[in-house]
C-alpha cells in the first residue's frame, strides 16, 4: 500500500458505498472510534490492543488485508501500548451486572408500601368519618335563636357546613354557632378526605319565637270553628 493510511480507509468506505454509521453496526466498532480514524484524530483512539482488533474488523468489512493495513498504521504513527489503568470500552448493548444492595432496597421499599396501603387503605381510601352531635336527630324545633352545631370528624380532613369551612379541633371535635331565621333553616355538614371521598349529613331546624303561633295550629283551628246554624 503506497496510499497513507487515512486516505486507505476513506477509499475503502467510499467503494463500498456504505457510511460511517453503516460501518460501524457490520464491524462492531463503536461508532466514535470509526470518526475518530476518518478524520485522522488517532491520539485519542484506545491503546494498542483494542486498536488492533478494531482496525481487523474494519478491514475485513471493506475487504482489505488485516495485517496489512496495521503495519501501515504502526509505520505512520506512535503505537500506544495499554497500561494498568486501560478498560475495555463500554458495549452500550451488554448488560450490567445487576446491583444486589440495589435489588435489596428496592424490595424493601415495595414491601413497606405494600404493607403501608393494606393497613391504611380505609384511612385513605374509605368514607370519611363524621357525626353530628347535636342536632342528634335529622329535624328537629327549637325557639333558641341561635344554635350551636357540634360533632365529631377526623382533623386531617377538611369539613364544611353549607360549604363554610370549619376548623376541627385535634381532639376530632367541632361546632359552629348559627343564627336561625324564623321557619325551616337546613345544614349540610359534609367532610372530605385529600384524596376525594366524602360523607355528608343533613339538618333541619325549624324555629318558632317563643310566643308566636305557627300558621300550621292557626290553619288547623280554623277549620276546625264550626258557625253555628240559624
Amino acid at each position: 500500500m503506497d496510499k497513507p493510511f487515512k486516505e486507505v480507509i476513506i477509499d475503502a468506505i467510499e467503494h463500498k458505498g456504505i457510511s460511517i454509521g453503516k460501518l460501524a453496526e457490520l464491524s462492531r466498532v463503536p461508532e466514535r472510534y470509526v470518526e475518530l480514524i476518518v478524520r485522522g484524530e488517532y491520539e485519542k483512539l484506545p491503546s494498542s490492543p483494542y486498536l488492533h482488533g478494531y482496525l481487523a474488523r474494519l478491514s475485513e468489512t471493506l475487504n482489505l488485508e488485516g495485517e496489512l493495513v496495521w503495519q501501515v498504521f504502526k509505520k505512520e504513527f506512535d503505537i500506544r501500548t495499554s497500561g494498568e489503568k486501560d478498560l475495555l470500552p463500554k458495549n452500550r448493548f451488554a448488560f450490567e451486572p445487576i446491583n444486589n444492595t440495589k435489588v435489596i432496597s428496592i424490595s424493601a421499599l415495595v414491601i413497606f408500601v405494600f404493607i403501608y396501603l393494606v393497613f391504611r387503605f380505609n384511612a385513605l381510601f374509605g368514607k370519611p368519618y363524621l357525626v353530628v352531635l347535636d342536632p342528634a336527630e335529622s329535624s328537629i324545633s327549637t325557639d333558641i335563636e341561635t344554635y350551636v352545631l357540634k360533632g365529631n370528624a377526623e382533623p386531617e380532613n377538611k369539613l364544611s357546613i353549607n360549604n363554610e369551612l370549619i376548623d376541627i379541633k385535634e381532639n376530632g371535635s367541632f361546632e359552629k354557632s348559627v343564627l336561625l331565621q324564623e321557619g325551616v333553616n337546613a345544614f349540610e355538614i359534609k367532610t372530605k378526605k385529600f384524596l376525594g371521598r366524602e360523607t355528608s349529613v343533613s339538618r333541619q331546624i325549624i324555629f318558632k319565637k317563643t310566643g308566636s303561633s305557627s300558621p300550621y295550629k292557626t290553619e288547623n283551628m280554623n277549620s276546625a270553628t264550626t258557625t253555628p246554624s240559624e
